[in-house]
């Protein structure tokens, strides 16, 4: 989960962005989450996105079971109308 003081977030989206309704501030938060952990190459992964680096943590994880963080709620969606913002 991306943390609300993380600085692409502030950068990129609560500065730039004027939010109409709390259901417009969620879709907007959906949606930058989305192209940040699944559009976007980061630098810092080899230039890959968070969702292949983790994909390829995967393919390792059974010299280090457990160590990457599971997601016990496949419906993405779902949890972003649950955020409080």
């Amino acid at each position: 989960m991306i943390e609300p003081d993380h600085p692409g977030l502030r950068d990129e989206l609560l500065n730039e962005e004027i939010f109409d309704t709390l259901e417009d501030a969620r879709r907007k938060l959906a949606l930058w989450r989305y192209d940040y952990n699944a559009v976007r190459p980061h630098s810092s992964l080899g230039n890959q996105t968070p969702l292949e680096a983790r994909r390829t943590l995967e393919q390792f994880e059974g010299s280090a079971p457990g160590a990457l963080a599971q997601n016990d709620r496949p419906d993405y969606q779902s949890q972003t109308r649950r955020l409080s913002l």
